[in-house]
């Protein structure tokens, strides 16, 4: 019965998210936009509830069951937190735009090119009943920052859709994509003049979702307890020791510079020539594999290098990202590392200033966090986990708190030969992390403001003023993104944890296999399973 009930709540889950059953390599749900209809939506969270019940109600577990059962609630629950405590469908429209992305066909070849772009073309055709949904669904009062990014969203997938797309399949695409992609810029694009005019006006900036909500955020998705002003002092002093870290590390350089101008003049200035990106991470990424072996920090469990590659046209919106085939995949095997070149068309300042923000000690940290012992490792681990919960299910805190936590952890291992170049870039990165969990917490409990939460980044990560709004921006739309830290902060203490446990017999490498040796549940999860 357990493993049925496994199977009911992953279906009601993918069923509200066909694309991450997709990224699972679970293709049956090839194409499908889900049904957002009320009805729909209502019947599929009562059976989650059912389930919820049922689930909680078994009896006679084995540990592995007990053990999946606490992770596959925490998604269960997570599901109906964010579907009917907070009602993102009601309140967010990019909630409509994210199911018509087409990145995972494009970028995975789990098919002959043809036919993917046929499931494309299913995908795209369900663009204007989709978005139609959305103007029957949404409230008529949300939130100012989520209208602006779905308009930017909206009409950027468009421009995609029109100008990248098409020639994404080659000549094995037929007609009918282009029609598709056609009808399919359209209707997004009426979709953001409908967001302008009929949304925007009423817009207000009542974002907050409260304390409480907060609480309740931290403690079904990541079974964290503790109470919110106390979660907050611990990110306040992991700022702290981070800011005079920096600037101590700055001081190394130039004792009496303003930190943000040495790392600009050291750091930022030393840069990969823009068209070497890819051979510059190519060459850094078997460096990086063999000092994460040869030290011992961390099982590599497969052979299999991931492929460096420039970004996609359709996905430069990152300076770099990960993208491994999931536990089900068995055809579309390659697992790609995109690093985004400067574009052609860029003049010369903008070039700088991208070229600058993925500097050479910058693309070390993010290829660290990226691939080994990242991302890429975690997730060959995730694949490799013992149950179907395990494979299926993710916590947002342990796969980008995993992945952060590695850049310390790489300068503690002595990556860099203690060059402080390096030293700055990691905690630079760690910093942006930081502001993310207070602000976070300030935005949503405290009433900070954007703009307060711009100013914030600007001074304490010593960010320019544009990426600091977006990242003030982001955290009205997304309050866990808190996680990244989150995450690197439990796993800190319970290595401390462990290693007391441990004591004279404490390996870092049985540590961190252990660790990530049931995927990615929540890190309070691991925690009991470690130390019991």
């Amino acid at each position: 019965m357990f493993d049925q009930i496994v199977d009911w709540v992953s279906a009601a889950l993918w069923n509200l998210n066909p694309a991450e059953a997709v990224s699972l390599g679970k293709h049956d749900y090839d194409g499908r936009v889900p049904d957002l209809s009320v009805p729909a939506v209502e019947s599929q969270l009562d059976r989650l509830e059912m389930l919820r019940d049922r689930l909680w109600g078994l009896e006679g577990l084995s540990v592995d069951q007990e053990l999946d059962r606490l992770h596959l609630g925490t998604a269960l629950d997570s599901a109906l937190f964010e579907w009917r405590r907070m009602g993102w469908w009601r309140r967010n429209p990019m909630w409509y735009i994210d199911p018509l992305d087409t990145t995972v066909y494009v970028t995975r070849s789990h098919a002959p090119a043809g036919v993917r772009a046929e499931i494309v073309a299913d995908l795209l055709e369900e663009a204007p009943a989709l978005l139609d949904r959305a103007r029957a669904n949404l409230d008529r009062v949300v939130p100012t920052t989520y209208c602006e990014w779905a308009v930017r969203q909206a009409r950027g997938m468009a421009d995609s859709l029109r100008h990248q797309l098409p020639g994404s399949f080659g000549s094995e695409a037929s007609p009918r994509l282009g029609d598709a992609a056609g009808s399919a810029a359209a209707a997004l694009e009426a979709y953001a003049a409908w967001i302008e005019r009929e949304l925007l006006p009423a817009a207000d900036g009542g974002f907050a979702i409260g304390g409480e909500a907060m609480e309740d955020l931290l403690r079904v998705g990541e079974l964290v307890s503790l109470p919110l002003d106390d979660l907050l002092a611990l990110g306040e002093d992991d700022l702290e020791a981070n800011g005079e870290a920096f600037r101590d590390a700055a001081a190394a350089l130039d004792p009496k510079g303003d930190p943000g101008e040495v790392y600009a003049r050291h750091v930022a200035a030393v840069r990969p020539e823009p068209d070497r990106m890819v051979e510059a991470a190519e060459s850094l990424l078997e460096e990086i594999r063999s000092f994460v072996i040869d030290r011992g920090l961390v099982s590599v469990p497969s052979e299999v290098r991931a492929l460096v590659a420039s970004t996609p046209p359709h996905l430069r919106w990152a300076f770099a990202l990960m993208d491994t085939p999931g536990p089900y995949e068995t055809e579309a095997t390659e697992a790609y590392y995109y690093v985004t070149p400067p574009e052609l068309d860029w003049d010369e300042e903008q070039t700088a200033e991208w070229m600058a923000a993925l500097n050479t000690f910058a693309l070390q940290d993010i290829s660290i966090h990226e691939t080994y012992p990242g991302h890429y490792v975690h997730f060959l681990h995730v694949n490799r986990a013992p149950t179907e919960v395990s494979r299926r299910v993710a916590s947002y805190a342990f796969v980008e708190g995993w992945a952060h936590y590695t850049e310390q952890m790489m300068w503690e291992a002595g990556w860099g030969n203690g060059d402080v170049r390096f030293r700055l870039a990691q905690l630079g990165e760690a910093l942006v992390r930081n502001c993310r969990f207070v602000c976070a917490i300030r935005m949503h409990a405290h009433g900070m403001s954007v703009d307060e939460a711009t100013r914030f980044f600007v001074d304490r990560a010593f960010y320019p003023e544009t990426p600091a709004r977006a990242e003030a921006e982001r955290g009205t739309f997304d309050p866990g993104y808190f996680s990244y830290t989150l995450g690197k902060l439990q796993i800190l203490r319970l290595r401390d944890d462990y290693r007391e446990r441990q004591g004279a017999e404490f390996s870092l490498r049985e540590f961190h296999d252990r660790l990530l040796s049931r995927g990615a549940p929540p890190v309070e999860l691991m925690r009991r399973v470690l130390l019991g």
